[in-house]
């Protein structure tokens, strides 16, 4: 994993650049940015890791989802409820929402392992709309359309009173996600995940088990998705029924293609992106959604394989520059050859 780590910053040097200009920043910002910003700033930093979690599925796996808000909200919920409902402790909470990603990954990844493309799309909004439906309807338990506010960090085990002591609690704890996720993305497990991706036929008839590798996709992706709700939920101190709307999986969507879905970090460079854009924006015009849609289409015009897609197609011009198809049929041979080395060795 080493190795294939270094061989991805030595090609992707844009990409390096730009995550260590923004951890920079992103630790300075409580020093030089009024409350409000810094706010903004945490608000980067989980949406971004959640935009991260969502692209194992999306970018790594090729699987088109408009679900993720499911696992994000589910985590909010779990949160708002065990602190102000039950009065459970910092660690019980975190366990719920751990064991709430991995029921709702298991969900979606055992229903989308005959489905691909739009069927896929259209499953995961479905079941995501649902969870939204129940949260919606149980307003005894959820609050409905009012939502849960008073959500405390008292419980949390560390001095994270202030904004800024918050910010940087965020910071590390989706430092440490962030990292976990690099990991598994570079294990042989992300690496079949990526195949499958490439081509699934292939993979198949390698012997790999498409559909056990599609819920381990959801698995990891949920249960990251679903942490991130959770500190989204102690940073607003307040959880609502939009935390589950189709709008929150789209925005993730919609960040992974603007910031570069074939790049690890992209989807958090797009989220960022998103997030100052509506920032800067929404203090010099009441239009701003209109303005920040316009930016969208542009973007998305100009730039089709995202932001971070510029250095890609910068190499694709030079001499002996690899494409992406021609990566995903070196990797594929890749596999073949150590299937082919275990079945001799066997």
């Amino acid at each position: 994993m080493a190795e294939r780590t270094l061989r991805y910053v030595r090609t992707h040097p844009l990409a390096l650049v730009l995550a260590l200009a923004a951890l920079v920043a992103l630790i300075a910002a409580p020093s030089f940015l009024p409350t409000y910003y810094v706010s903004a700033a945490t608000r980067i930093v989980i949406m971004g890791t959640f935009a991260v979690a969502f692209n194992l599925v999306f970018g790594l796996g090729g699987m088109p989802s408009l679900g993720h808000a499911a696992f994000f909200g589910t985590g909010g919920y779990v949160v708002a409820l065990g602190l102000t409902r039950w009065e459970w402790g910092f660690w019980t909470v975190i366990g719920v929402v751990l064991l709430g990603g991995v029921l709702l990954g298991l969900l979606f990844g055992l229903l989308s392992q005959r489905l691909s493309g739009i069927y896929l799309l259209l499953m995961t909004l479905a079941l995501a709309q649902a969870v939204w439906g129940l949260a919606f309807q149980m307003v005894d338990v959820t609050g409905g359309d009012t939502g849960i506010s008073g959500v405390s960090r008292d419980t949390i085990p560390f001095p994270v009173d202030d904004r800024d002591t918050f910010h940087y609690f965020a910071l590390a704890v989706c430092l440490v996600i962030v990292a976990l996720l690099w990991g598994f993305a570079r294990s042989p497990v992300g690496r079949a995940i990526d195949g499958m991706r490439a081509s699934s036929t292939r993979m198949s008839a390698l012997g790999y088990n498409i559909g056990a590798y599609k819920v381990c996709a959801f698995l990891v992706s949920g249960v990251a998705s679903a942490l991130t709700g959770a500190l989204f939920a102690y940073q607003q101190g307040f959880v609502g029924v939009e935390t589950l709307d189709w709008t929150t999986s789209a925005t993730v969507l919609l960040a992974a293609i603007i910031g570069g879905a074939r790049h690890f970090l992209g989807p958090a460079l797009g989220m960022g992106l998103l997030i100052v854009a509506e920032t800067v924006l929404s203090d010099y015009t009441d239009r701003w959604t209109a303005v920040l849609g316009l930016l969208y289409i542009i973007t998305i015009l100009v730039l089709p394989e995202g932001v971070l897609g510029v250095n890609r197609r910068f190499r694709r011009r030079k001499p002996g520059g690899d494409t992406v198809e021609e990566r995903a049929e070196a990797e594929l041979s890749t596999m073949e050859s150590e299937v082919a080395r275990s079945s001799t060795h066997g």
